[in-house]
């Protein structure tokens, strides 16, 4: 379990508003194996879902099966996904 950043935070609440809570606690809920930064497979949730809470519980599905499929599928897998983070969801 993680905490979600503030910028992640920010932009799941400007996608969901007051559902946002639900999201958030779902996005810090999952389990994230290895050497991954937390805030790239979160952010990935949040690319992928497109503000759209069916297409979200199917990013977190995801991410908790194979957040790598995931981070290909938002755009984060390559060496350039904290560039892409920043550009998406402003500086840290």
């Amino acid at each position: 379990m993680a905490l979600v950043s503030d910028r992640v935070r920010e932009r799941v609440v400007e996608q969901f508003g007051p559902s946002s809570s639900r999201m958030v606690s779902a996005l810090e809920r999952l389990t994230i194996e290895g050497h991954t930064d937390p805030e790239r497979v979160h952010a990935a949730v949040s690319i992928a879902s497109r503000g759209n809470a069916a297409m979200f519980d199917d990013a977190i599905e995801h991410a908790s099966e194979d957040w790598r499929d995931l981070l290909d599928r938002a755009g984060l897998a390559d060496s350039d996904w904290k560039q892409q983070i920043r550009q998406t969801f402003g500086p840290a």
